[in-house]
């Protein structure tokens, strides 16, 4: 079955030793191409709108646009590959996928494990994973007198609904 991903979001938490910084990305759209009997066959791609984010102030917010170059490099993709270790709980699962991140002309790999619902009606997931911007030629943005670490926590969630 076919699902158009409509809705979600991009969490990606930043530490430093004294303050840590949450940026969230709103605009996560999508394909899902997945039977809701064998969750393991799935393949997606999902979108990122990199333009469209907050990090809770307008100078954080400036720093990461222009560090970034996020209007250089507005969308980021992942390619959902591979889908492993799945337990259900009728349309509940758990499970690891695998896949690519593509953006700013860098393809990362990556491992995330998550959690959602499939069924013939609608797919909603979570999933987690730790990056080191590093990979995608980037190095943490210092605030003020705060340098972030270059490994970040994501969690992305999607919702969609079968194609009609």
């Amino acid at each position: 079955m076919k699902y158009a991903v409509a809705a979600g979001k991009l969490t990606v938490k930043a530490r430093s030793s004294v303050h840590d910084t949450t940026t969230v990305w709103d605009k996560v759209t999508g394909e899902v191409d997945a039977d809701p009997d064998a969750i393991e066959t799935a393949t997606a791609t999902f979108r990122v709108d990199m333009t469209s984010f907050d990090a809770g102030d307008w100078l954080k917010n400036r720093k990461l646009r222009k560090d970034f170059a996020m209007d250089a490099h507005p969308t980021a993709t992942f390619q959902l590959d591979r889908v492993s270790d799945v337990v259900r709980d009728g349309d509940k699962f758990t499970a690891k996928a695998a896949g690519t991140l593509h953006w700013r002309g860098k393809d990362v790999v990556l491992e995330l494990a998550g959690h959602g619902t499939l069924d013939r009606e609608r797919v909603t997931a979570t999933a987690s994973f730790e990056l080191d911007i590093k990979k995608l030629g980037l190095s943490a943005p210092k605030f003020f007198v705060f340098k972030m670490e270059d490994v970040v926590m994501i969690e992305v969630s999607v919702r969609g609904a079968v194609r009609a």
